[in-house]
C-alpha cells in the first residue's frame, strides 16, 4: 500500500432545529457511508474560510455562526493507499432558514448524481459517519 500524503479538511456539523438531524454528504464507495460537508483546506486559507466556502460551492449555502468544535485525525486506507487526513471540524448554522427544509440535493461541484446531500436522523447508527471520531466528538461537545 502506497502512502498519498497528508490532507487538510473543514467540515461544518449542521443541524435541523426540528429534529436534531445532522446534513451529511452519502457517499457508497466502497461501502455506504455519511460525512458532514466541507473540503479540502487551499493553502493560504484558513479552516474557518474553508468551510463557508465549501458550503456556497457545494450547496449554494452561507453559513452563520460557525465556531470550532475539534479537531480529527485519521489514518486510514483508501483505494489503495495510505491517506492521513486532518479534520478541523465545526459546528454551523444556515444563515437562511428556508436551507432547513431542502430535503435533499446534489453537491454542485461533482458530476450529476455521484453524491447528494441529505439529513441524517439524530440517532442513525448506519451507514457509519466519517470521519473517525467525529460522533465521539459530536457527544462530548453536546452537539
Amino acid at each position: 500500500m502506497s502512502a498519498r500524503g497528508q490532507v487538510v479538511k473543514a467540515m461544518a456539523v449542521i443541524r435541523r432545529p426540528r429534529d436534531g438531524a445532522l446534513l451529511v454528504s452519502e457517499h457508497d464507495d466502497p461501502a455506504p457511508f455519511h460525512r458532514p460537508l466541507g473540503g479540502h483546506v487551499e493553502f493560504g486559507e484558513y479552516a474557518i474560510d474553508t468551510v463557508r466556502r465549501e458550503l456556497l460551492e457545494e450547496i449554494g449555502q452561507p453559513l452563520a455562526g460557525v465556531r470550532l468544535l475539534g479537531v480529527l485525525e485519521n489514518i486510514f486506507p483508501w483505494a489503495g493507499s495510505l491517506e492521513h487526513e486532518i479534520v478541523f471540524l465545526y459546528a454551523a448554522a444556515f444563515a437562511d432558514e428556508a436551507a432547513y427544509e431542502i430535503d435533499e440535493q446534489p453537491i454542485r461541484d461533482e458530476e450529476p448524481g455521484r453524491t447528494r446531500v441529505i439529513w441524517r436522523p439524530a440517532d442513525a447508527v448506519s451507514p457509519p459517519l466519517y470521519p473517525q471520531g467525529v460522533t465521539a466528538l459530536l457527544q462530548a461537545t453536546g452537539q
